[in-house]
């Protein structure tokens, strides 16, 4: 089985503060009767939009996760690579400053794996290869965002820029500062907002 396409599923309702952007969710029964799955999400302009505003980008111009899903013992294994372009403010100058990634990506989804909770949530924000909860679906675009977010550079500069340069900013607009900038504090932070919007984080709809 393969799926590809763009991330799918409604936002949360309207009125929640800071709503997951995308979803890409697979239900788990599916899987088993298949043994797995190939998958490739290409998010278009408009949902990169909504990721850029989620995590605090100045824009998405690229975004791509591809990979494998497969079975492991009683539960199952994600293999991917993510590659992206993202835009952000320099701190300094506020100069647009891209970068690319593309990293490896790497889940393990077990049945009898208990939520995480507390300093748990660091720990595992540490280490992609810790065992997760498995549901009844796994929702593809939570490893995706996860892995760009660990990407972002809190306080992005531009070639040459340095404390002490003169800030420049629209008439009537105050200069970024550096608390201003941080566009996401950790994947503790994106943990938060996940259980904030409602459900656990593999479960969810499947349409």
């Amino acid at each position: 089985m393969s799926e590809k396409g763009g991330g799918t599923g409604p936002l949360h309702a309207e009125g929640e503060d800071e709503p997951f952007p995308l979803a890409h969710p697979v239900d788990v029964a599916a899987l088993s009767e298949s043994g797995g799955l190939s998958f490739e999400i290409a998010p278009e302009a408009p949902e990169r939009a909504l990721v850029a505003q989620y995590l605090g980008l100045e824009a998405l111009p690229a975004l791509a996760f591809r990979g494998e899903v497969v079975q492991r013992g009683a539960g199952w294994g994600l293999e991917g690579r993510l590659t992206a372009r993202m835009r952000q403010s320099c701190v300094v100058t506020l100069d647009p400053v891209e970068t690319d990634v593309e990293v490896p990506v790497e889940r393990m989804w077990l049945p009898d794996v208990a939520p995480p909770t507390g300093a748990e949530i660091e720990l595992r924000a540490e280490d992609d290869r810790a065992p997760e909860m498995l549901g009844n679906a796994i929702d593809l675009a939570i490893p995706m965002l996860e892995a760009l977010a660990l990407e972002i550079d809190p306080f992005p500069r531009a070639d040459g820029a340095e404390h002490g340069t003169q800030v420049y900013a629209p008439p009537g607009s105050a200069p970024l500062t550096d608390e201003a900038a941080k566009p996401f504090a950790g994947l503790a932070a994106l943990k938060a907002r996940l259980g904030g919007a409602g459900g656990d984080e593999n479960g969810g709809d499947v349409s």
